[in-house]
């Protein structure tokens, strides 16, 4: 695509060329993200020209560095770092502020093949198909956000805010860590299909935006509150809802991106000694993390997607955007 709005269009591109450290991968299916619908609409960062697409599954096509042709994989999203800032060197490069990634900064998965750093590459489970395993990356986020930085213990309350592709994902990550789950919607179309998904896939509880969700989730939890709130839809009113439905001491993950500033009551919070964690990204760990819950089957990706061949990107685009479907994965022609 190009730079400026409406510019993403199908078209003949070259293959891509291996280098040191970087493999080939044979797309086999690629998923459509929220950034992908905002970078079309011009209001999302990106380096044009760039094929979109960062969440992705295919076969290895080369037989490189420990790594087989025809192995099945999926990968971060990271394509290269400065590897030189403390968060390169502290082993935080998913923060670097000179990051590109896949789809966005450097070309992605809207494609037949494309070129992806050998360390970010995880092998995806015999159990599963690539179009499951084409969203992992969500997953992974999830994964860090609520067990790695959040430590999310079994037994405890999980509030999670949006049930979009990451609050699904999260309902049943809380759900396989042995938590108990709220998620929060809208009394919309969308959100009621998208509730009604999330408590097939394990939600304890569904409660809606428009009945003091906050007021809720404090009489399930003895009025104490959630040890853990996610918000995930990007709402300001569900940022601070999310506050005010966590206990004292409890933690807020801030995973949703406003379109706006936030509000919040910050005198109110220093006597609450909740910690909000900002997230952005995944981890190595998670990654591995994430697919071993996919194999065990406690994470199920296959009931949150529609898939949709390449070439009708534009209607997998648009129904994606108005929320006909949960995840959208795009599948490539045959060469």
């Amino acid at each position: 695509m190009g730079k400026g709005k409406e510019q993403v269009k199908l078209m003949d591109m070259p293959e891509p060329k291996t280098k040191e450290g970087y493999i080939i991968v044979n797309v086999k299916a690629a998923g459509v993200c929220g950034s992908d619908i905002l970078i079309m609409e011009d209001k999302h960062p990106y380096e044009a020209p760039v094929i979109l697409g960062h969440e992705f599954a295919g076969e290895v096509a080369e037989t490189k560095d420990g790594w087989k042709e025809g192995e099945r994989v999926t990968s971060q999203t990271t394509f290269s770092t400065c590897g030189k800032c403390y968060l390169c060197k502290s082993g935080n490069p998913q923060l670097c502020p000179e990051k590109k990634v896949i789809g966005i900064k450097a070309h992605g998965a809207f494609t037949s093949k494309i070129l992806v750093p050998i360390e970010g590459l995880h092998r995806i489970p015999k159990n599963l198909s690539f179009e499951e395993a084409s969203i992992t990356e969500i997953g992974a986020d999830v994964v860090y956000a609520l067990n790695e930085r959040a430590n999310l213990q079994p037994g405890e309350f999980v509030a999670i805010f949006g049930p979009g592709p990451v609050g699904i994902f999260a309902t049943q990550v809380a759900k396989a860590t042995g938590a108990e789950v709220a998620i929060v919607g809208t009394k919309t179309e969308r959100d009621e299909y998208r509730l009604s998904l999330a408590e097939k896939l394990g939600a304890d509880h569904v409660l809606y935006a428009e009945e003091n969700p906050a007021e809720e989730i404090r009489k399930l939890t003895n009025n104490n509150g959630a040890d853990i709130s996610m918000e995930a839809s990007g709402s300001a009113a569900a940022c601070i809802e999310a506050i005010k439905a966590t206990r004292n001491l409890g933690k807020v993950i801030a995973f949703g991106i406003p379109k706006g500033e936030v509000t919040i009551p910050w005198n109110k919070l220093v006597f609450t000694g909740i910690e909000i964690i900002f997230h952005l990204s995944s981890t190595w760990t998670s990654w591995e993390k994430i697919l071993k819950l996919m194999e065990m089957g406690k994470v199920k990706t296959k009931p949150m997607i529609k898939v949709y061949k390449l070439e009708d990107w534009e209607k997998a685009f648009e129904d994606f955007k108005h929320g006909k479907t949960v995840k959208t994965v795009l599948i490539p022609g045959e060469e």
